[in-house]
């Protein structure tokens, strides 16, 4: 998972990551690293500007406010493998290739345990601050939106309904990987992804048949 490196793939106008300067995108991997060794007690505005080789300031500077700081490194955990797979999935056939296209995306985030233990280990901060809990729920927004996008015109349900159910993806892809994290010898991903492949196929497309999704992911690293 590249995570801070967002150049490296298309941009969206939508894309939250978009706007990051080089500097910008520095603070974000030094936090990373820091996260990794210390974990959230290791945040400081100080820490974070040391680790990446910045002036003290540089935090407020190019992200407004912590809270929008933080936002960017939830955003880093899962940004490109999304993307990736997104895009890739609109170079599929219209249809349930699609479907297996964004699923492999996701089997390979969930597969990235590093990324989503950083994840859980902000969520309790998420939750408790208002102006990151609102930011954080914008990037839900965008990473439900490219569901939509990649799937929109390819399916039999109406946007209302696939809405709904861009929702249940992003509940299935976080909730699998926590499980995976607390029991990773006994989480079958192979089994789970195949059958809720097939879950959604009958779901967008009426689809009874397919054999779910192909060992190892495949289709790029998502949130």
């Amino acid at each position: 998972m590249s995570g801070v490196a967002a150049h490296e793939v298309e941009t969206r106008p939508d894309d939250p990551a978009a706007g990051l300067s080089p500097t910008a995108r520095r603070l974000v991997a030094a936090a990373r690293r820091l996260l990794a060794r210390g974990g959230v007690e290791a945040l400081t505005v100080e820490a974070v500007a040391a680790e990446a080789g910045v002036y003290r300031d540089a935090v407020r500077y190019h992200f407004g406010s912590k809270a929008a700081f933080l936002a960017a490194v939830v955003d880093s955990l899962a940004h490109d493998q999304s993307l990736r797979a997104f895009e890739e999935s609109r170079r599929q056939a219209a249809g349930s290739q699609r479907v297996r296209s964004l699923l492999a995306g996701d089997r390979g985030v969930v597969a990235d345990q590093e990324a989503f233990r950083d994840y859980f280990l902000l969520v309790p901060l998420v939750i408790r601050d208002p102006e990151l809990r609102s930011r954080v729920a914008r990037l839900y927004d965008w990473y439900r939106d490219l569901y939509v996008d990649g799937l929109r015109g390819s399916v039999r349900v109406d946007l209302d309904t696939l809405e709904l159910l861009a929702s249940l993806m992003v509940a299935v892809t976080d909730g699998l990987a926590l499980q995976k994290l607390l029991d990773p010898e006994r989480v079958d991903l192979e089994a789970l992804f195949g059958l809720w492949e097939r879950i959604l196929r009958r779901e967008l497309l009426g689809d009874d048949e397919g054999e779910g999704v192909a060992p190892g992911g495949g289709g790029g690293p998502r949130r």
